[in-house]
């Protein structure tokens, strides 16, 4: 009686068991919207990032790392690949993966040899969506400290101060004009 007794509870304990051991965890696709606004006039908000081409905005599978915004084309200035002459967002975009990557993005205003020469064009703005959704403070209005905050400017790579979070699928919406 004993061992039938033990049988049947062994036996309900494994039909229990099986029923709350949880299912394996998925792994979550990584994907990051980038929104680009235009209200210069003329041209076209583009990016491009790490082994892609330029193109505008849309949803990526997986990480952008060295992301980098302009105006294609606006009127008066000859921006080129990369927004050479011409002011930038930069932005990266990656899951934590427990890692502590972050999301970063600024303006750049560098000028100077080997930096892009990257001048203000246009007024450019910037926030991370999702469940992040910092941003830097204000748009950049010209070619000042004050007025393009956390830039980096002129020649000097290590005065910009780039907003940052932890958040998985985070994406950017970045205006121009």
């Amino acid at each position: 009686m004993f061992t039938k007794t033990l049988v049947a509870l062994f036996g309900s304990f494994a039909v229990l068991n099986a029923f709350a051991t949880p299912a394996p965890l998925q792994a979550r696709d990584e994907t990051h919207s980038v929104n680009l606004v235009n209200n210069c006039g003329s041209g076209n908000a583009v990016f491009l990032y790490a082994d892609h081409g330029v193109q505008g905005s849309g949803v990526i599978s997986g990480p952008v790392n060295g992301g980098v915004a302009w105006v294609d084309g606006f009127a008066g200035a000859d921006c080129q690949s990369s927004g050479v002459n011409c002011g930038i967002v930069e932005f990266t975009l990656t899951n934590s993966e427990g890692a502590g990557k972050q999301n970063a993005a600024d303006y750049s205003l560098l000028d100077g040899p080997g930096l892009g020469n990257h001048k203000y064009t246009y007024k450019m703005d910037f926030v991370f969506t999702g469940s992040c959704t910092n941003g830097p403070g204000g748009p950049c209005t010209g070619d000042s400290a004050d007025q393009c905050p956390g830039a980096y400017l002129g020649s000097s790579t290590e005065g910009g101060a780039p907003t940052q979070c932890l958040a998985d699928n985070t994406g950017i919406t970045i205006t121009f004009c």
